[in-house]
């Protein structure tokens, strides 16, 4: 039986993908929000990617990006997984812009231009809007579920892994995400005590990841104090962006040009160079919950 570690130093080599994994000590602390946005950005460079969310306590991504599924979807994963008594193959609960236009826009007409306009070189396996979270519990998975799913995701051909991973690292799911990672992002704002408690997390948990990379958000002017109290040096800084919440709305993942220059930026650091050009995407084309609410 292999170890963990060799696991890891498999995931680490094996054809030189990226598994990028973020996480932050508490929710809503802008990492969903950023690897939606670094996601749809790698697949607009013609980047085969996909985006697995873990954290079903919290799910947001299917919701975010429109693209919920009543079957493909991480929960459907989990229970016929339990029901076979093994873990069932990943590509048969993969979710892409094309299989969501056939199987789920005749019901759901309203998402159905939103949905059209994102690269169909992205795949999502995440909780789906369907999803009971009071009974999120009852989907329990393994500190092995991590590396079977990015095993799976290597031999499918996606070059670009991200992993959005549960906040509590009592999940079992949590602590074996961050070791497989190839770049582990740590968001940080400037909350005093979110930043005691990430660098608690960094000593006893993360220690010394070699591709560890604090995201600082919302608090551009307080780097060197946040540097300082964490003991490592800031990568990336995010703005503060208000126009978040109503892009959202709208289901247009990203935020203003400063923001998006930032997952440009980010997506370049991990090598996706563009390998066809981008769609164009009209203002004001997209139909998300903004529109759909509108009375106008």
């Amino acid at each position: 039986m292999t170890t963990l570690e060799e696991n890891m130093n498999e995931i680490q080599t094996y054809k030189n993908r990226k598994v990028i994994v973020g996480w932050s000590c508490e929710s809503g602390m802008g990492v969903n929000s950023f690897l939606n946005a670094a996601a749809v950005e790698s697949a607009r460079r013609g980047v085969k990617t996909v985006l697995v969310e873990l954290d079903l306590l919290h799910a947001s991504t299917s919701i975010s990006l429109g693209m919920s599924h009543h079957t493909r979807n991480l929960e459907s994963w989990i229970t016929k997984s339990k029901e076979s008594g093994e873990n069932r193959a990943i590509r048969d609960y993969l979710v892409n812009s094309k299989i969501w236009m056939q199987d789920m826009a005749a019901t759901n007409p309203g998402l159905e231009a939103a949905v059209s306009e994102l690269p169909q070189d992205l795949y999502l396996l995440a909780p789906s809007q369907f999803l009971d979270r009071f009974q999120a519990h009852a989907h329990s998975m393994t500190k092995d579920t991590p590396y079977f799913i990015i095993e799976q995701l290597v031999d499918l051909g996606f070059e670009a892994i991200y992993m959005d991973i549960p906040s509590e690292i009592l999940m079992p799911v949590t602590g074996t995400s961050m070791k497989l990672a190839t770049d582990l992002l740590v968001f940080v704002d400037g909350h005093v005590a979110h930043s005691i408690y990430t660098n608690q997390t960094i000593k006893r948990i993360i220690g010394d990841h070699r591709g560890l990379k604090v995201m600082l958000n919302r608090a551009g002017t307080l780097g060197p104090g946040i540097e300082k109290l964490l003991g490592q040096p800031i990568w990336k800084t995010i703005p503060d962006d208000p126009t978040l919440s109503e892009k959202s709305l709208d289901l247009v993942p990203g935020g203003s040009d400063k923001y998006n220059a930032v997952v440009n930026d980010f997506c370049d650091a991990m090598g996706y160079k563009k390998k066809k050009k981008q769609a164009n995407e009209p203002a004001g084309s997209r139909k998300g919950f903004l529109k759909l609410f509108s009375k106008s």
